[in-house]
C-alpha cells in the first residue's frame, strides 16, 4: 500500500475512515466530494483529515486524471455507474470499497455480518460476547442507535492489533467492490427483496450478498442457516461451515430456545430480544463468537446480558397497561412480518412511509391474526391499506405518525401492544429511521410522564 496513489470518492463517515486508513498505511491520498466546501459534512471532513497531508477537493464535478491514480476507493453511497467509476475501469484502475480497503490495510481478523434484516443485532451481539470473554474486539459499521462506540471500519483497520477482531456490519453496497476481502468468520442473516432501486434484479442483490464468502477458504468459518436457504451460495463455500438449523446442526432453534452442539443452551426466556427470528440471530452470533475463541460460558453470559439496540423491537414504556414498542428500523415487508410475529399480545400497528417493496402485493399475508388494527401514515398509506384490508385487517389512515400514534393510544386496551414497525423507508417525513424512532420514543415518554 505504501506510496500507492489512491483517490477516495465521497467524504461521509465511510470515506473519511478509508482516507485515514489508507494514509496510515502509507498511501498518497486525495479525496473528492461533490458537496460544497461550506457544507457541514465537508467542514467535519476537513477537521477530521486536517494535518494528515490529504488533499481534499470539494465541489467536485466528477472528472479525474487517471494517469495520476493507482486506485479508486469508493464510498458505499456512490452508485456503480458513476462517471468516476466508469472512467477508472476504462483506464484499468482497480476500484475498492470500504471492506476491501480495510482488509488490505489491517493486521486484524475481520468478522463480517451481512443480511437484509438483523445484521446490526448479530454484529453488536457477537462483539458483546467477545468482550464478555475478554477478547479484544472493535465494533465496526453504521450501526445507527447502538450507542456502543461503533466506528467506521477504516478508522480502526490500520491501527488495530493482530489479536483484536474487527466485528463489522456489512451492507450489500460495501460488498460490490470486494476483490481480496477475506473475513476470518462471516454470516448472512437472511435475504429478502431490498434496494431494488440499486440492483436490476433480486438475484443480483442475492449474488452481491453472497460475495461475503467468495475469498474464504481453509479454516475460515462461514455460519450458514438451513432455515434461510437463500443465504447459502448454490456452489457452497470453500471454507469450514457451521450450520444454524434443527437437531444435529451446530446450533438448533426450538420453541424453548437455542441449543449449541458444544453443549451450551440458552432458554428463550433468557433472551431480551423479542421473537423467534432473534433466536436465529442469537445462534449466529454465538457461533461466530465461539469460532473466534469465546468459551461457551461467555456465549451464554453474553446473550443473557445483551440489552438489544435502539429502534429494533425496543420496548419504550408501558402506559396504562399498554406496551409501546419501537421497531423503526423495520423498512420492508419481511421485517414487518417478523416483528408482528414476535409479539404474543394483541397489536395495534403503526406502519407507513415510502414503500421499498417491488410490488404492493408483497404486503399481503404479512400481518398475523394478533393485529387488531393498523394505523397507517405517510406517502404510501393508501397502498398499504389496500393490501392489509384484503387480509381482513381494519385500517385507519393519517397524514403523520404523530396522528396515527394518538389514535392508537386512544383505542389501545390493557395487555395490548402499540407497535411502530413501519415496513417502509422514512424519507417522506423524517431524515432517517433513527429520527422516526426518536420521535416515537419521545412521544411515548411524554405520555408516560402525563400518566404519572
Amino acid at each position: 500500500m505504501r506510496d500507492l496513489r489512491v483517490c477516495v470518492v465521497g467524504l461521509g463517515r465511510a470515506g473519511i475512515g478509508m482516507a485515514v486508513a489508507l494514509k496510515r498505511a502509507g498511501a498518497a491520498v486525495r479525496a473528492v466530494d461533490e458537496k460544497s466546501g461550506d457544507a457541514p459534512e465537508m467542514i467535519r471532513a476537513g477537521d477530521r483529515l486536517g494535518g494528515l497531508d490529504i488533499s481534499i477537493h470539494t465541489d467536485w464535478t466528477g472528472s479525474l486524471n487517471y494517469d495520476t491514480l493507482d486506485a479508486l476507493a469508493l464510498s458505499p453511497g456512490i452508485p456503480r455507474d458513476h462517471p468516476a467509476v466508469r472512467g477508472a475501469l476504462a483506464a484499468g484502475k482497480p476500484v475498492w470499497g470500504e471492506m476491501e480497503v480495510a482488509f488490505r490495510v489491517t493486521r486484524s481478523p475481520i468478522v463480517a455480518i451481512t443480511g437484509t434484516n438483523g445484521k446490526s443485532t448479530v454484529t453488536a451481539l457477537a462483539w458483546h460476547i467477545l468482550r464478555t470473554a475478554n477478547i479484544g474486539a472493535h465494533l465496526c459499521g453504521n450501526i445507527a442507535g447502538a450507542g456502543l462506540g461503533e466506528r467506521a471500519i477504516g478508522e480502526v483497520a490500520a491501527s488495530s492489533a493482530e489479536d483484536e477482531f474487527l466485528v463489522a456490519e456489512v451492507s450489500s453496497f460495501q460488498l460490490e467492490w470486494v476483490d481480496q476481502f477475506r473475513p476470518r468468520a462471516a454470516t448472512i442473516t437472511n435475504i429478502s427483496p431490498d434496494h431494488l432501486d440499486r440492483y436490476t434484479t433480486f438475484e443480483e442483490y442475492v449474488q452481491t450478498k453472497h460475495r461475503i464468502f467468495a475469498q474464504m477458504k481453509g479454516e475460515d468459518i462461514a455460519v450458514l442457516s438451513r432455515l434461510r436457504p437463500e443465504t447459502i451460495p448454490a456452489s457452497g463455500v470453500a471454507c469450514r461451515a457451521l450450520y444454524v438449523g434443527g437437531e444435529g446442526d451446530d446450533a438448533s432453534i426450538g420453541e424453548s430456545g437455542v441449543a449449541f452442539a458444544g453443549g451450551a443452551k440458552i432458554e428463550a426466556s433468557e433472551v431480551s430480544l423479542l421473537g423467534r427470528h432473534n433466536l436465529e440471530n442469537v445462534a449466529a452470533a454465538g457461533l461466530l463468537a465461539h469460532a473466534c475463541g469465546a468459551p461457551w460460558a461467555a456465549v451464554v453470559e453474553g446473550v443473557r446480558t445483551f440489552r438489544g439496540l435502539a429502534n429494533r423491537m425496543e420496548t419504550v414504556a408501558e402506559v396504562g397497561g399498554v406496551t409501546y414498542i419501537n421497531n423503526s428500523m423495520c423498512t420492508n415487508p419481511e421485517a414487518l412480518r417478523a416483528s408482528v410475529a414476535a409479539i404474543e399480545n394483541r397489536v395495534r400497528l403503526l406502519a407507513g412511509g415510502i414503500s421499498k417493496a417491488p410490488r404492493a402485493s408483497d404486503f399481503r399475508g404479512v400481518l398475523g391474526a394478533n393485529v387488531t388494527a393498523a394505523y397507517l401514515f405517510g406517502r404510501d398509506r393508501e397502498a398499504l391499506a389496500e393490501q392489509f384490508e384484503a387480509d381482513g385487517i381494519q385500517c385507519h389512515l393519517f397524514d403523520t405518525m404523530d396522528a396515527a400514534l394518538d389514535a392508537a393510544r386512544r383505542e389501545a386496551q390493557p395487555d395490548e401492544a402499540v407497535l411502530l414497525s413501519p415496513g417502509c423507508a422514512s424519507f417522506d417525513q423524517f431524515a432517517s429511521f433513527e429520527e422516526r424512532g426518536e420521535r416515537f420514543r419521545a412521544r411515548v415518554l411524554s405520555l408516560m410522564e402525563a400518566a404519572r
